[in-house]
């Protein structure tokens, strides 16, 4: 299947999708309409008779109600932080073990046989997925919670800068050599081990990806967390499509927000298509013999899959109705900012009719370049700074949203 480009044209400025409601209408949407309103194009001669899809233009402040979810779907080396010596620049400052314990204060499910994992991926690169997977990891570590996080990015794995450890520097010798297994450190003084691999001359290939992923969720813990870098090749999608709970971190201009729908439609089709059961089968036949794009989304596909093949529709509307990817954007600078995840989920949901769920925004701060300057984890050099407590708040949601309870606030 050829895919597309995502569904919202480049931008000189960041406008922000129209949520529900609202009068105007989104980038996305825009592009819709205005194939929608297009005359149907003819298919080529000899090409098969694609079903007759019939489309019903939704007023754009309709507030579209989603069918729920179908039920069915459902040896350790040690490397201490050195204390930074600059004076306090006037936040909060405190060591790892000064941190006040927070045991008991977010509800946990002690059945579960398996970790929690959450995956934060896709977007571009310099969006702060490492930013914030280190320092959600270093709030979950304060609960009590035994934690994992895994440095899976291809593109620069350097989770531990963010946790303040020292880098792994091998000897151009032990560069040539084959890479030894993934190593773990623990951060001391806290319930937090990083999982990364070791360097090598061939850069971090998918071997080595798949062996870190494979240590970090075999690795005894509560709660692992995946930092898989922006790309959208099949291990980051599969382990995206397969967690506990996926997050896309983005940030408010442009180029950002299409490499953010780019990703969460090769996520989204991925689901859909990949794998040898009847239902992907199907679906990829009748995409196959789309010459002239028809069957632009999910809602045209499990149309048209209706008109041949019943209950392949039904299994690839559970599976777009299964798919709920948390949108997250970064380096805010005011409420507009703030306000564009829940305006893309509006847009997703219109357009793709997946159930994405928006996680708000996390504003721009300085300290995040601070702490990086003292090698020291944001959490810990500024556990009072604006960006310190809106990752307390990321932290929070997340465990509400992956214990399935209400959120509030």
């Amino acid at each position: 299947m050829a895919e597309r480009d995502d569904p919202v044209e480049p931008t000189a400025g960041v406008t922000p999708p129209a949520a529900a409601g609202d009068d105007q209408a989104s980038p996305g949407d825009a592009a819709a309409v205005e194939r929608d309103g297009s005359a149907d194009p003819q298919p080529p001669a000899g090409s098969p008779v694609m079903p007759t899809i019939e489309t019903v233009d939704e007023p754009a402040d309709a507030d579209p109600q989603l069918p729920p979810l179908p039920d069915d779907v459902s040896p350790v080396e040690t490397v201490d932080i050195e204390a930074g010596d600059d004076e306090d620049d006037g936040a909060a400052h405190a060591d790892a073990q000064d941190l006040p314990s927070l045991v008991g204060q977010i509800p946990w499910q002690e059945e579960r046989a398996s970790p929690l994992v959450m995956v934060f991926a896709g977007g571009k690169g310099g969006t702060g997925r490492s930013l914030l997977v280190a320092n959600v990891g270093l709030f979950l570590s304060r609960l009590g919670r035994e934690v994992v996080v895994g440095d899976l990015d291809p593109a620069g794995a350097n989770l531990h800068t963010y946790l303040g450890l020292d880098p792994l520097l091998p000897s151009p010798g032990h560069l040539l050599r084959p890479p030894p297994p993934p190593r773990i450190d623990r951060m001391p003084g806290m319930n937090l081990r990083l999982c990364r691999p070791q360097p090598s001359i061939q850069g971090l290939d998918d071997t080595l990806r798949r062996q870190t992923l494979a240590m970090s969720l075999s690795t005894e813990a509560d709660v692992v967390l995946l930092d898989m870098g922006a790309q959208a090749d099949p291990l980051t999608l599969d382990t995206f499509l397969e967690a506990d709970c996926g997050v896309v971190v983005t940030l408010p201009d442009p180029a950002a927000f299409e490499r953010t729908y780019a990703f969460l439609r090769a996520a989204l089709y991925r689901r859909l298509l990949h794998g040898d059961d009847e239902p992907a089968v199907v679906a990829r036949a009748l995409l196959t013999a789309d010459h002239v794009g028809q069957l632009d989304t999910p809602a045209e596909l499990v149309d048209a899959l209706s008109g041949v093949h019943h209950n392949a529709a039904e299994a690839i509307r559970a599976r777009v109705l299964a798919f709920a990817p948390k949108i997250l954007v970064n380096r805010c600078r005011n409420r507009g900012d703030r306000e564009l995840a829940a305006g893309m989920v509006s847009a997703l949901r219109r357009r793709w009719s997946i159930n994405a769920e928006p996680l708000g925004g996390v504003d721009a701060d300085d300290t995040a370049v601070e702490s990086l300057r003292k090698r020291r984890p944001l959490a810990v050099e500024y556990p009072g700074s604006t960006l310190a407590r809106d990752i307390e708040r990321l932290a929070r949601r997340l465990m509400a949203l992956a214990g399935g309870r209400e959120v509030r606030g």
